[in-house]
C-alpha cells in the first residue's frame, strides 16, 4: 500500500496521529486488501466424501469497505481474539463463530485496556501455552520400499531419533498429505519397536487424491506431520484364537496384529488373499516373519482362492472366545462375515475395518430433535442435515473426522430414545448404548434421541 513508499513510512513513524489518515488514504487508494501469499490459514471444508479440500464456492471473506460503520450487531463475520486462534499445527482447525462474536461482545478499548494494566488487571492478557500433548507428530521419511507395482511401504521416525509413543495393533495413523489431504493409513510394523512407524500405501489413480500425491511427493527426508497413533480397531485380550483376514491392502493391520499375537504367545493365523503374486504386495516380508508357519496365502489367479466356510469350519464347532478380524475390499469382508456368521461365531466376536463406505440400500432421513442431556437443550436437526452439523452450528463442540460413519471419532452415549444406526463402527451391543453422530439418526419422525453431551 501507501506505506510502501519512503515519505509515507516516515509520515507515519514520526507523526504517529497521521497513522489513521494515512490508513484511510491507502483504503481508499484500494490497497489494503488481503494478500493471499501473507494469509496464515486454509480456505478448506470438508466434502461430503469425507475428504478435507479447497471448497467449491467462493468462502466468505471480504474486501475492504472504507466507508462501513463497525457495529457488531450489524457483522456477519466473527472476530477471533488470539485465545480463540488455532494451535500452530497443520492440522485442520473449525472456527467457533459463536465464541467469535461473544469475544467480540466482550472487547475493551485500548485506553480501558491500558487504565486495567495500569491497576495491575492483567485478565485481559493473553501468553499462548500449547496443550501438553501436541495434536500432532513432526516426522521424517526414513525409508521408502516399494512392495509392489501400487503398494509403496513408508518408514517414519522422528527427526531427533527419538523413541515414538506406544501402540498396539489395529491403529492407524492421520497423515498430512497436503492441507487438503488429511489420509488415515493402517500401521504395519511390530508395535514393540518404538523407534519407527510404518505404513503402506495403495496408490489408488481413481481415488480422491490422496494416495497419488503422497507416492508422488512423499521422498526419503521429507518431513511430514501426523496424528498420534489411533485405534478403533482393538485385539481382545481374551480370545481363545484369532483369525486374521486380511484382503489386499487390507493385510496392513493383520501385520501389526500378528507380531502383537506372536510376541505374547497366543493363538492366531493369518489368512492374506490377493488376486495375484504381483499383487500381493507383502510375500517376502510374511515369508520371513517370526510367524510364517501362521501364514495361510489364498491367490486367486493359481486356484487358491479362500474358502471362508471350510477356514471357520472345525470339529466341534467354534469356540465361544473365537475372534475374527476382517479388513479389505467391502465384498471381501461381507464373505468372511457371512460365513463366520454361518460358523456360528457371535457377532460380538466379528470385527471389521472398513477402508471406504460400503453401498448400503436408501433410507428415508427423518427431522428429529437431539436433547443434550447435561443442559437440556434441544437442538432440531433436518431432514437432510447431518446430526453433528446440527451440533457445530448450534455452537456445541463435538469431534468430527470422517463424516461416514467409520473412525468412531463422535462416538456418544445415549440415553433414550431408539436410535437407526448407520455406522460401521459399532458392535450390536455397544448400539445398546451408543451412537456415531454423524450418520446415525432418530428412527421415527420428530422424535426426540437423548445424548450424553
Amino acid at each position: 500500500g501507501l506505506f510502501a513508499e519512503a515519505p509515507f513510512r516516515w509520515a507515519a513513524s514520526h507523526l504517529p496521529h497521521a497513522a489513521r489518515m494515512l490508513a484511510w488514504l491507502d483504503d481508499k487508494a484500494g490497497r489494503g486488501n488481503l494478500n493471499e501469499v501473507k494469509k496464515w490459514w486454509w480456505d478448506i471444508g470438508i466434502a461430503e466424501d469425507g475428504s478435507y479440500r479447497p471448497p467449491d464456492a467462493p468462502v466468505n471473506r471480504r474486501g475492504i469497505s472504507p466507508d462501513l460503520k463497525l457495529d457488531y450487531a450489524d457483522q456477519t463475520l466473527a472476530v477471533y481474539p488470539a485465545p480463540l486462534a488455532p494451535h500452530p499445527y497443520p492440522w485442520p482447525f473449525p472456527m467457533d463463530r459463536e465464541a467469535g462474536i461473544t469475544a467480540y461482545e466482550n472487547m475493551i478499548s485500548a485506553e480501558e485496556h491500558q487504565k486495567r494494566l495500569a491497576a495491575g488487571d492483567t485478565s485481559k492478557l493473553h501468553s499462548y501455552s500449547p496443550p501438553a500433548e501436541s495434536p500432532v507428530l513432526a516426522l521424517q521419511v526414513a525409508r521408502m520400499d516399494k512392495l509392489s507395482d501400487k503398494v509403496t511401504s513408508y518408514i517414519l521416525r522422528r527427526p531427533d531419533g527419538a523413541d515414538l509413543p506406544a501402540w498396539r495393533g489395529g491403529a492407524h495413523l492421520d497423515i498430512v498429505v497436503a492441507p487438503e489431504f488429511l489420509r488415515q493409513y493402517s500401521m504395519c510394523g511390530d508395535p514393540a519397536d518404538r523407534s519407527a512407524y510404518e505404513i503402506a500405501v495403495l496408490r489408488e489413480d481413481e481415488g480422491r487424491g490422496g494416495s497419488a500425491l503422497m507416492h508422488r511427493i512423499f521422498s526419503e527426508g521429507r518431513r511430514i506431520f501426523a496424528s498420534r497413533p489411533i485405534n478403533h480397531f482393538e485385539l481382545d485380550d481374551t480370545a481363545s484364537h484369532s483369525f486374521l483376514m486380511g484382503g489386499g491392502i487390507g493385510v496392513t493391520p493383520m501385520i501389526a496384529f500378528a507380531h502383537e499375537l506372536h510376541r505374547q504367545g497366543r493363538s492366531f493365523e493369518l489368512h492374506y488373499s490377493a488376486p495375484d503374486r504381483a499383487a500381493a504386495a507383502f510375500l517376502d516380508r510374511l515369508a520371513a516373519s517370526p510367524f510364517a508357519d501362521r501364514v495361510h496365502l489364498h491367490i486367486s489367479a493359481e486356484g487358491s482362492r479362500a474358502d471362508f466356510d471350510r477356514i471357520f469350519t472345525r470339529p466341534g464347532g467354534p469356540d465361544k472366545d473365537w475372534h475374527i478380524y476382517s479388513c479389505g475390499p467391502d465384498a471381501y469382508m461381507e464373505a468372511v462375515d457371512k460365513a463366520a456368521e454361518t460358523a456360528g461365531v457371535d457377532a460380538e466376536n466379528r470385527h471389521r475395518e472398513y477402508f471406504s463406505v460400503p453401498e448400503l440400500p436408501a433410507k428415508e432421513n427423518y427431522p428429529f430433535t437431539l436433547k443434550l442431556a447435561r443442559s437440556g437443550r434441544l437442538i432440531t436437526v433436518a431432514a437432510e442435515e447431518r446430526p453433528t452439523d446440527a451440533l457445530l452450528a448450534a455452537g456445541v463442540a463435538v469431534d468430527v473426522k470422517c463424516s461416514d460413519g467409520l473412525c468412531g471419532v463422535c462416538k456418544c452415549e445415549f440415553l433414550s430414545g431408539e436410535v437407526d444406526h448407520r455406522d460401521f463402527v459399532l458392535s450390536a451391543r455397544q448400539r445398546e448404548t451408543s451412537v456415531i453422530l454423524c450418520q446415525s439418526r432418530a428412527a421415527e419422525k420428530d422424535a426426540v434421541l437423548e445424548i450424553d453431551l
